[in-house]
């Protein structure tokens, strides 16, 4: 299965599959070259500050991106899309809408993480898993170095019915369930790629 990595407005792409390049994309064949060389093609993919898409062609993805860990700071993260009467739950963060997620603390699973970092993001009760979604990936920078972080989504039902609060240490200042339009109309047009794609495998089908 491939794996997308975001970083700012570019991505790092491992895959197995051939590849047609375009002008805005640099591909590296990970089992012609040495590892220097693509440790280098990384450097240089973060100091253009995110110009060029950056291809790996894997043999083995998984195996290729354990070798990429090495490279940050490792990072899991967990959250989830809520939904309930057909609306979803967004938050607004940094100027941007987001979905509710953090890190996983020690001793967890990325369920009970993406569980409790929704609660305590927006104050919400009655949580329950519904299926797994896809991760997602990206790459920020952190304490001087850069960090890669994955995060573990969930979709998940809510019975609440009580006052959603936003967690404002957390720099969230909105909690609104959107419905189908109001996402396409603003969500979308003020999110994260990563976002974008849990909204297309969950909302959009």
């Amino acid at each position: 299965m491939n794996k997308k990595i975001y970083f700012n407005n570019a991505s790092i792409l491992l895959t197995q599959e051939t590849i047609q390049p375009s002008g805005n994309q640099l591909i590296v064949d990970t089992s012609l070259l040495t590892d220097d060389f693509w440790q280098h093609s990384l450097q240089q993919f973060i100091q253009q500050n995110s110009k060029q898409d950056l291809i790996f062609l894997c043999k083995n993805v998984d195996s290729f991106f354990e070798k990429l860990k090495t490279q940050f700071v490792y990072i899991e993260a967990a959250g989830g899309l809520i939904t309930q009467n057909n609306k979803y739950l967004f938050i607004y963060r940094l100027d941007k809408w987001d979905l509710p997620k953090g890190k996983i603390d020690t001793g967890e699973n990325p369920p009970q993480a993406a569980i409790r970092e929704c609660e305590e993001e927006c104050a919400i009760t009655g949580l329950t898993i519904v299926k797994e979604l896809p991760s997602s990936y990206h790459i920020y920078p952190y304490k001087g170095k850069y960090a890669l972080k994955i995060t573990y989504w969930y979709l998940m039902n809510s019975t609440h019915s009580g006052k959603l609060i936003p967690q404002t240490e957390e720099n969230i200042e909105k909690v609104e369930w959107m419905d189908k339009n109001a996402i396409h109309s603003i969500v979308k047009e003020n999110t994260y790629p990563s976002v974008l794609d849990v909204i297309s495998v969950s909302i959009d089908n």
